[in-house]
């Protein structure tokens, strides 16, 4: 039988003894470096109660004593009723279940100072791109391939173009006499040129601290100015010739084919129509005027917007020209050649600057006109846009 092993215990109850006593006397060399000594008194100077003086070193060295304790004092630890009005300036009193627990004030916290915000530190910055509001898309009628365009006066003298128009033939039986045949009709058409101007002033101090893509943006502006001024003119000069078709619902495809085979039905083939952007929502809800399968147009899908429709390129206008008002708008319907212009000279630029003033002047303007040659080839179609959704 073999012999049991040797159990050998160690008693470590000494070495925690010794420990805790190395903990004590630390702890008690940091409550003397923390606790204030009391200083000598005379015979005749009262001596103080050391409970009724709150220090909180003292809390600050419990804290360090009980790794497990809050950072806070208890009133069931110290006599802190008795100087109340001296605890009110140190510390902060919170009761939770009925115990008080009083913390220190931030004033014996080390704070981290925040730096303010100055509005001279913080840089604006400022685009180089300048935006233009309201830019209009440009002109409708201006160089148009659907006008016919005469220069015959640019670079020479006049202020107004004669323009020939020669009317049908007729034919008649030819017998053994002489025929009796009628000449064609021969008319006059005079266009008197139209000179817009579009301009703007700028102080020389104002270009100095002004960005450059602000000067550009206005000369640009000038451009759509004179644009506006172009269609204005040829919308008023055509609302005086050719033929209205009034409808009483809003734009639809069927509206514009009935316009279409009337203006076919006096010779003249339509190639243009000029709508308002709300007579063109009309039409992108009707179903048969942006079904691509039936027409053969996937622009409408694609892009959101017709070019082409049965043969007819459609040109989309904001001009007020074309708003009659109560919800009814006018759209123009036009034959190749139906309307004539004569271009003195197109858009120039120029400018001025007057040191006396210190001022800068930029003009821009166009010298032209226009004519209804063929009202045959006009026709307004007026629709009523004021439906419900």
């Amino acid at each position: 039988m073999s012999e049991s092993p040797v159990e050998i215990v160690i008693d470590t109850e000494g070495l925690k003894n010794d420990l805790m006593k190395d903990f004590d006397k630390k702890f008690a060399a940091i409550q003397e470096a923390l606790v204030a000594k009391a200083e000598p008194e005379s015979l005749t100077e009262s001596v103080k109660d050391p409970v009724q003086d709150f220090d909180y070193r003292v809390g600050i060295w419990e804290l360090l004593r009980k790794p497990s304790a809050r950072a806070s004092m208890h009133s069931d630890e110290w006599d802190l009723e008795r100087n109340i009005t001296t605890i009110n300036d140190i510390v902060v009193a919170k009761t939770t279940d009925g115990n008080t627990a009083y913390s220190l004030k931030e004033s014996f916290v080390e704070t981290i100072g925040t730096v303010s915000q100055s509005n001279c530190c913080i840089p604006i910055v400022w685009a180089d791109k300048i935006e233009r509001d309201h830019v209009y898309p440009g002109s409708i009628f201006l160089g148009a391939w659907f006008m016919n365009w005469y220069d015959e006066i640019q670079g020479k003298p006049g202020d107004s173009v004669v323009i020939c128009s020669v009317g049908p033939a007729t034919c008649v039986n030819l017998e053994c006499e002489e025929p009796a045949t009628e000449a064609a009709d021969i008319t006059c058409g005079t266009i008197e040129l139209e000179h817009d101007v579009c301009a703007y002033a700028i102080c020389k101090n104002t270009m100095e601290v002004m960005q450059t893509g602000v000067i550009d943006a206005l000369n640009e502006g000038l451009g759509s100015c004179l644009a506006v001024c172009v269609d204005n003119y040829f919308l008023d000069l055509a609302l005086d010739c050719g033929t209205t078709m009034t409808c009483t619902v809003p734009m639809s495809g069927s509206i514009i084919a009935e316009a279409m085979g009337s203006m076919r039905a006096g010779t003249y083939e339509p190639v243009k129509l000029i709508i308002h952007p709300v007579v063109e929502a009309s039409l992108m809800q009707d179903s048969q005027f942006v079904h691509a399968g039936k027409f053969g147009n996937r622009d409408v899908i694609t892009g959101g917007r017709v070019v082409q429709w049965l043969g007819l390129e459609i040109n989309v206008t904001p001009k007020g020209t074309l708003l009659v008002g109560n919800g009814t708008y006018r759209s123009l319907l036009l034959a190749k050649g139906a309307l004539a212009g004569a271009l003195k000279h197109g858009i120039t630029i120029e400018s001025e600057y007057s040191p006396r003033l210190q001022k800068r002047w930029v003009l821009a303007d166009i010298k032209y006109g226009g004519l209804c040659l063929h009202d045959d080839g006009i026709l307004w179609i007026v629709t009523d846009e004021s439906s419900p959704c």
